[in-house]
């Protein structure tokens, strides 16, 4: 019964989603490509013996990568994602060697249409994805639902618990999760998840990371440059304001900006020229600086390379709380000193973890980021101490891909012997 309400109440937002579909595709015109599959419907021949594995958006596309591959030594994969922007990443990364589209909203005939389609073997929901109706219709289909990477920020916790009349009964059917901490597996326990189908496993986006240093931009090394990586709306602005701070105290300083959404580019381009700040935006990383002080990066799949050669970085969805944070573990592992805001829900195990050692430079404030700007750029010892520090602590915390994948082909086995 409770289900059947959850059902109700998405028929009844489902004009609002579509709504918002049209609406993001003013900017994106992705988001209306193939809206056929936000209702099931699909053109894909499937093969047989497929696992079902969905990672909502970019960092989930690229945390997930490891794993993935893993599983395709066993077993073919279809990849569901929610935006465009993880889309076109899986598509770079796999390209034809899986099925990549998006995911099916989550009602029972959509998900529905999506399992007599592809038949999948196991359904896999990467991080933070509890959607009752997968859960349940795989349940019903004897198919063996895992969650992997699996964690709860608080404020996810919150929301899924207002929730809890209509996930409840659905959470009891997961027969699987793999969770990154002792914190996450209490968060999920907590949410209805049965102690006993709990592992702690830690996480994969320790591993997806090597260096990627290029001697094709070794002229980079040369120059300053901050790298604001992963940015939103509202942290630019300060970005550029404690840019403009600092610029005259270090001479031919450089900024580049990767916003997380390349198609507010343009957006960002318009709020430079208001300070008075040459800039263009470019598709690649750049190959020389030119009399633009600032560089924005209209793409997407390239941090770790850009990492790997700058100064220092800033990693955005931190200056403002209602975005949390991105993934740090991409700038350590690259060896580049980072500044994080005092926003960070969404990772909050990992950045604690590097608090503890040293490895990174945390905010209190937005006003604070000029000074910590000029102060890593300037302070050699602190940037190479931050450096050394971050990058022991991801080389301490590798295997979780392993780990994880063990669980995986071993649940799958056991459940279709």
């Amino acid at each position: 019964m409770k289900i059947l309400f959850y059902n109700v109440l998405v028929i009844v937002l489902l004009p609002f989603m579509v709504f918002r579909i049209f609406l993001k595709s003013i900017k994106d015109k992705d988001y209306s490509k193939n809206i056929k599959n936000r209702i099931g419907i699909y053109d894909q021949k499937p093969n047989k013996n497929l696992v079902w594995f969905h990672a909502v958006s970019l960092g989930e596309v690229i945390s997930s990568e490891n794993i993935i591959k893993k599983i395709l030594s066993n077993h073919d994969v279809v990849l569901t994602v929610f935006t465009p922007t993880g889309l076109r990443e899986a598509e770079k990364i796999y390209k034809d060697k899986i099925i990549i589209v998006y995911a099916p909203w989550d009602f029972f005939l959509f998900v529905d249409n999506f399992i007599k389609q592809f038949n999948p073997i196991s359904l896999i929901l990467f991080e933070t994805e509890i959607w009752p109706n997968m859960i349940n219709l795989c349940h019903k289909k004897n198919i063996p639902v895992i969650i992997s990477n699996a964690r709860l920020s608080e404020s996810s916790f919150r929301k899924y618990h207002l929730i809890k009349f209509f996930i409840g009964d659905e959470i009891k059917k997961i027969n699987l999760v793999l969770a990154q901490s002792n914190k996450h597996k209490k968060r999920f326990i907590d949410t209805g998840v049965l102690s006993k189908n709990i592992k702690i496993v830690g996480s994969t986006k320790f591993e997806s990371n090597e260096n990627f240093f290029s001697s094709d931009h070794s002229f980079l090394q040369d120059k300053k440059f901050i790298l604001a990586a992963s940015t939103h709306y509202g942290e630019e602005e300060k970005i550029l304001d404690a840019f403009q701070d600092i610029k005259d105290d270090v001479p031919n300083l450089k900024l580049i900006i990767v916003p997380r959404h390349p198609e507010r580019t343009d957006e960002i381009l318009k709020i430079s020229k208001k300070k008075g700040i040459f800039s263009k935006a470019i598709d690649e990383i750049p190959k020389a600086f030119d009399v633009n002080d600032v560089i924005v990066i209209n793409a997407t799949g390239i941090l770790k390379k850009l990492y790997s050669i700058a100064n220092i970085s800033f990693i955005g969805g931190s200056l403002f709380s209602k975005y949390g944070g991105h993934n740090i573990i991409e700038a350590a592992s690259n060896k580049c000193a980072f500044i994080i805001g005092p926003y960070y829900k969404n990772f909050e195990d990992i950045i604690d973890l590097f608090k503890s050692r040293d490895g990174c430079m945390l905010l209190n404030d937005t006003s604070e980021l000029s000074l910590a700007f000029k102060e890593l750029l300037n302070n050699d010892e602190l940037r190479t101490n931050l450096i050394d520090n971050a990058y022991e602590v991801v080389l301490e915390n590798q295997g979780s891909s392993d780990i994880q994948f063990k669980y995986i082909n071993n649940e799958i086995n056991n459940s279709n012997n």
